[in-house]
């Protein structure tokens, strides 16, 4: 009990990025039939692993706001922690996506309860971008991405589960907010100092919103017309510029923040597999289930050393 008193005040909130790769990796596992040969299983235990680790997280995350709501209070003034709050809407989003196939019912209370949380910490995040006065250009980094880009999630699943004009309303959303942050991030990352090191993970980050811009917007109109495309080779580009910085990721020690490569990798991976289901060429087809090797180990290394390092208590430190 006393472990657990001295940790649960620095149990971040970036943790629920481990729901998110794994989410991301569920609807991976969906989508690739041919790895499992039909067999629905090892999709619907990954889906319940990562429902179960979400409800762990979250409870977790709950008992810190009770027990100690200074804690949290300071990680939403953080400039950098704050963005990862919507990373529990979002999550919630995924996990509807990921029960659709499983259960009508729980997919669009996970949708909805999520869509709501996300309009709600999105609107929230962002009034304090306008209104606080404490940030400053070295704060933005590519998680900046996650409050409002991630409206872009919403209509995987929502427009099997709401009118079509929400499913528009977030992605509209979403989009813009992608260009003005992607304009700003840049601008950052080329003119201001470099990224830490313990940030530059989130360098893959850039690939997530075009990513599952591409999935949403191919979702809404049905068919992959050349803004579709456009998109798509958006995600193509910032995943060879992030592949470029590979000699320089492997280096770094393992932190909470190496999840930031887990959910992009899923999202560009779902990404290239619409593309080929769409296109039936055989480089993306191929390239698709490469992806999903990658990812899979990619995941299923960083939750294994996740638990490990909790085993040691190596992550809940005040500087996390």
């Amino acid at each position: 009990m006393t472990e657990t008193k001295s940790i649960l005040p620095h149990f971040p909130i970036s943790m629920f990025a481990i729901t998110m790769g794994l989410s991301g990796l569920t609807l991976a596992t969906e989508n690739m039939r041919w790895i499992t040969r039909g067999d629905d299983l090892t999709f619907w235990l990954l889906a319940h692993l990562t429902l179960g680790v979400y409800g762990a997280t979250l409870v977790t995350y709950l008992l810190k706001f009770i027990k100690y709501p200074s804690c949290v209070l300071a990680e939403w003034r953080h400039p950098l922690k704050i963005n990862f709050f919507p990373a529990a809407s979002i999550s919630l989003l995924l996990l509807g996506a990921a029960f659709y196939s499983i259960n009508e019912t729980i997919s669009f209370y996970l949708w909805a309860v999520g869509t709501v949380c996300q309009f709600v910490l999105s609107m929230s995040v962002i009034n304090s971008w306008i209104n606080h006065p404490q940030y400053r250009v070295c704060h933005m980094t590519p998680t900046w991405f996650i409050p409002a880009v991630g409206n872009i999630i919403v209509p995987i699943i929502g427009f099997e589960h709401a009118p079509s004009d929400v499913s528009w309303f977030f992605f509209a959303w979403g989009f813009l907010f992608w260009i003005i942050l992607l304009t700003l991030i840049i601008n950052r990352l080329v003119f201001h100092e470099a990224l830490a090191s313990k940030l530059l993970p989130t360098l893959f980050i850039f690939l997530a919103p075009p990513s599952v811009g591409f999935i949403s917007y191919t979702t809404l109109v049905g068919e992959l017309d050349i803004f579709a495309r456009l998109i798509y080779y958006c995600a193509g580009l910032f995943f060879l510029i992030a592949i470029w910085q590979i000699h320089r990721l492997v280096r770094l020690k393992f932190s909470i923040t190496c999840w930031a490569y887990a959910f992009p990798m899923a999202a560009f991976t779902n990404a290239t597999y619409t593309m080929g289901d769409y296109t039936a060429y055989t480089f993306f087809v191929h390239g698709a289930r490469g992806l999903f090797v990658i990812t899979a180990i990619l995941i299923g290394f960083l939750f294994i050393r996740t638990l490990i390092a909790i085993k040691r208590n190596e992550l809940f430190y005040p500087d996390e």
